[in-house]
Formats: structure tokens, sequence, C-alpha cells
């Protein structure tokens, strides 16, 4: 079952961990490319030179980071007119004192523009950077061979800088979508939930309060009335007190094959391939059916809520006097493994009472593996009865 009160927190957890892991990828390579330019420059420049270059590349990698952070958070920077001129300029005119060693650094104000404005300025400003590497390169005395070099290197260097901040808007966006869809998922089911027990005990109840308000009204004058009221309101108790426990086993029960139909199409949509190898699902006992489909919905509520999965294989086959159910996905985060929630435990207490068993945990290669055994005496006839 789904873990209401701690959805939000293991789906903020594993967002946090996969866009803070796309956002460090992002400034490491940003400062492995800061690092081409300035290697060249102190092994290539005077001193006083070198240490004026170096300062201006500070100020760029400054202002490079700054664009590239607003651009993960999806919004420019408030003074982003100023900034971008001010990283044009460093960008150029420190050239005198660099030399070539400076041919490299206008990519970063490529990746600046791709990412703080907005299409098709972007592009056609990016264009603009591109092409005024040639006039740039021979600015500073490049050989006409280098110039196409320098030109494409430029062009390149931004577009990859800013290929990388776009992943990780990507991841974001992505895992901001599961957390929605699990959220929606729990208020459906509260609000289905709540619309049974209105449709099925609201009429009820107010016949119960107004038999018992006519009860005490005629209670001293019609005795007899006021009885005959009394045991209508006793019997309106008793069918509601029916009614509500029907209304509860049909919240408990699920169906294996509707609840595969929903899972496949939720996981999806949360853009996760699934692989689905299973027996003839209508051919299952209900005594097996009905704890495997609760087992399916927990194990495909934890590939959404505590992993970044892309691939997710679901396999149930007979085994001895029951059925097996293995879930496997890829895409386990880095660090300690999440501590098994309320669902799993729910899950192997509901097995325990029918003679299950219940294994949940990695196995290799960034991997996770959910296997369900379920006993049932009627498995073995129903799978020799559905290969005849």
């Amino acid at each position: 079952m789904v873990d209401v009160g701690s959805a939000p927190h293991a789906a903020s957890a594993t967002t946090g961990v996969a866009v803070r892991t796309a956002q460090t990828l992002v400034f490491l390579l940003s400062i492995a490319y800061l690092s081409i330019p300035a290697s060249r420059v102190i092994t290539t420049q005077p001193v006083p030179n070198a240490g004026l270059a170096l300062l201006a590349l500070t100020g760029v990698a400054l202002l490079q980071f700054r664009h590239t952070w607003h651009g993960l958070r999806g919004e420019p920077p408030v003074t982003w007119s100023w900034t971008l001129l001010l990283q044009a300029i460093l960008s150029y005119a420190p050239a005198p004192l660099a030399g070539d060693a400076w041919l490299g650094v206008p990519s970063f104000l490529a990746a600046s523009l791709l990412i703080t404005l907005r299409s098709p300025l972007s592009y056609v400003a990016y264009l603009a950077v591109v092409l005024a590497e040639i006039p740039f390169a021979l600015l500073v005395h490049e050989e006409p061979s280098d110039i196409a070099y320098a030109t494409l290197g430029v062009a390149l260097t931004g577009a990859v800088v800013f290929g990388f901040v776009k992943m990780a808007t990507l991841v974001w966006e992505v895992h901001r979508l599961r957390a929605t869809l699990a959220h929606r998922a729990v208020d459906v089911e509260r609000l289905r939930f709540a619309r049974d027990l209105h449709d099925v005990l609201g009429h009820q109840l107010c016949a119960i309060a107004l038999k018992g308000e006519l009860a005490a009204a005629v209670l001293h004058s019609r005795p007899e009335s006021a009885e005959r009221e009394i045991n209508e309101v006793i019997g309106l108790a008793r069918e509601a007190h029916r009614d509500i426990r029907e209304v509860v086993a049909g919240y408990r029960s699920v169906s294996l094959a509707g609840e595969m139909t929903g899972v496949t199409s939720v996981l999806t949509s949360a853009g996760i391939e699934c692989e689905v190898d299973t027996v003839p699902l209508d051919t299952l006992p209900a005594d097996a059916a009905t704890p495997l489909a609760f087992a399916l919905r927990e194990g495909a509520t934890n590939v959404l809520r505590h992993s970044i999965a892309r691939h997710c294989s679901i396999t149930l086959r007979p085994q001895d006097d029951g059925l097996v159910l293995r879930i496997v996905n890829d895409g386990v985060p880095p660090g300690p493994p999440h501590p098994a929630g309320s669902g799993l435990e729910g899950l192997r207490e509901r097995l325990l009472e029918l003679d299950g068993q219940l294994h949940a945990g990695p196995v290799g290669g960034g991997s996770f593996e959910l296997v369900v055994f379920v006993p049932s005496m009627a498995t073995k006839a129903a799978m020799v009865e559905a290969t005849r």
C-alpha cells in the first residue's frame, strides 16, 4: 500500500539526489574546461600578464557559474544584461595579455547566451560568438589552419556546457513530475474512499438522526411509537455497519490484472520502460491474486519514489505450490539505502499471515529487486488446467 505520510519526503529526497548529481556534473565540466586556458596562460605568459589574465579568467568563471546556477533553476539572473555584457568584455579584452591561450574563453560566453536568453535570440547570439572567433583568432595572430579548429572548439564547448545544463533541468522536471504523479495518485484514492463513504453513509446517518429525534419527541406521549422508531434506528445502524464493511472490503481488495495494467501505465508515463512476463492472470486463484496485487502495487510505488529507474522488469511464475513475483529496476540512487518503509513492512506482515515470503534489496549494478512468494494450494491445479 502507498505510505501516504512518507511519500512526499521520499520523493523529495530522491529528487534532491538526482538534481544535485546533475548540478555537480555541470560545475565540474565548467571547471575542467576553464582549467585549459588557465594552464596555458600560466605556462606561456610572463608573471604580470599571467596574473592579470588569471584574474580576468576568475571573473569569467564566477559569471559563468552565476548564469549556470540560474539556468538550472529555470530563471535568468535579475541583472542578466549587465552580467552578460561584463562576461563579453572579459571574454575578449584580456587577449593582448594572454595571446592564443585566450582563444577558448569565448566558448563560455556562447554557453551563457544559450542558457540565459530565450530562443531564437539565444541561437542568434550563440552563432554570432562562434563567427566572431574567426576575426578574434586573426587578432591574436593565429595561423589560418588553426582558425577553423578554434572556431569549432568554441562552438562545441558552448554547446556541451549548455547541453549539460539542459540535462540537469530535465532531470529536475522528470523528478518533479514523478512526485506530482505520486501525490495525485494518493489524492485520487483519498477522494474515491471519501466519496464511497459519503454515498454509503450519508443518507443512512441522516435517517438515523431523524428517527432518533422522532423517538425523543414522542417518548413520553406515545411510547409505542418511540419504541418503533428506536427499532428502526437499530436496523439502520446495523445496515450502515454492514455497508461500511463492504466499502472497506472493496477498498482492500484489488484485481491483479487491473493492477498490472495500472502499474505498467503509470511507470510508462513516468518514462520507465516496462518489461512484463507473467502467467495468465485470469487463471490465478483469489487467495494468491490479491496479495500479489498488493505486492505489485507496493513494488511499483517504490520504483517511483525511491529510484531514478529507466527500466523495470516484472515477472510472475509458478514455483512449487505457489507463485513468485519478481520486480527488478535499475537506477538505484547513490548513497546509503533507504530504510525500509511501512509499505514493505505492511506487505511482509500480510505475507506472513499466508506463510509467504518477501525479499527486497540491491542486486548489484545499480539495480534493486523485490521478490515475493505467495503459496496457494489451488495454484498448481490452475496452472495445469491453463496449459491443457
